[in-house]
């Protein structure tokens, strides 16, 4: 398991945003918004974020595959994959080997891609909590809704708010960590970090997470529990229940597609857990806010 200083990941992710943000201010950079369509909808192959997620080619290039569209994100270039778009990734080695920095709602990752072509995620940080109400995360759904202006006008538009996120990015990684903020042993941190980013995957297992992180299953549920005082597993279905509640709040999203993003394969037993957490069933939650 590689392990890296926060600072100077913070200070090479913000080298490499600023990089890029010069280029998109000279109007040298392409940016993908793919249509949204099909949204949290199973296809083969392909799978979906609850959140909207935004990328930068820093090296060789991406295929990605959406429904009714494919394209190339080549080396420079960024893109924006919508809430629950469908995609399918295939990482391309070129010139330069590849690399690509994501940025998430509650992480920011450079992936690469192992012999196998797998991609992997390092190195990564998790944004603290409450950037999830930080105003430059919206600028990603309003990105989305390009489509609907005036042609002249999409340029300024994209080029603005893809600004606009970029800005907010670099201040987050420029920002002090909240005081008091309790220092884990690096096992669990990126314990944590797989989880985030791979949490609405359904297979998302303790083997996979060892797996990833070179120890064995045993070791990682250890020291995980004496850590933070929860079996592994236990902690992903309470991350999952609070993802679920989140997207509870919005209506466009059923029942089903709530527990699918959240990582629950059937919807009968994502509302078994729901309940056994909540003591309501999603539907009973969903109702009692709009109750209010």
């Amino acid at each position: 398991m590689a392990v890296f200083s926060e600072d100077r990941v913070k200070e090479d992710f913000s080298q490499l945003i600023r990089l890029h943000l010069k280029r998109l201010r000279a109007g040298r950079v392409r940016v993908h918004l793919p249509e949204r369509c099909q949204l949290h909808t199973r296809q083969e192959n392909a799978f979906f974020h609850p959140e909207p997620e935004f990328f930068i080619q820093t090296g060789g290039a991406t295929d990605f595959v959406c429904p009714g569209a494919s394209f190339r994100l080549n080396n420079g270039d960024m893109c924006v994959i919508p809430r629950g778009l469908p995609h399918a990734e295939t990482p391309i080695d070129l010139k330069r080997p590849y690399r690509v920095l994501v940025v998430g709602q509650s992480f920011i990752l450079e992936g690469r891609a192992d012999p196998q072509r797998r991609i992997l995620s390092e190195p990564s940080l998790l944004w603290e909590k409450r950037v999830r109400a930080f105003e430059w995360m919206r600028y990603l759904d309003d990105l989305a809704e390009h489509h609907s202006l005036p042609e002249p006008d999409r340029v300024d538009f994209v080029r603005s708010l893809v600004d606009a996120f970029l800005l907010g990015v670099l201040y987050e990684l420029g920002r002090a960590p909240d005081a008091g903020r309790v220092i884990e042993p690096p096992l669990v941190v990126e314990a944590r970090k797989y989880v985030r980013i791979h949490l609405n995957e359904t297979s998302l297992s303790v083997r996979e997470i060892a797996d990833a992180l070179a120890c064995t299953p045993d070791h990682l549920s250890r020291q995980f529990h004496q850590v933070v005082g929860l079996k592994l597993m236990a902690w992903i279905a309470q991350e999952r229940i609070a993802l679920a509640k989140n997207l509870l709040k919005e209506t466009r999203h059923n029942v089903a597609e709530v527990g699918w993003a959240s990582g629950f394969n059937e919807p009968s037993y994502f509302i078994r857990v729901f309940k056994r957490y909540t003591g309501l069933t999603p539907r009973g939650y969903r109702m009692s806010l709009f109750s209010k």
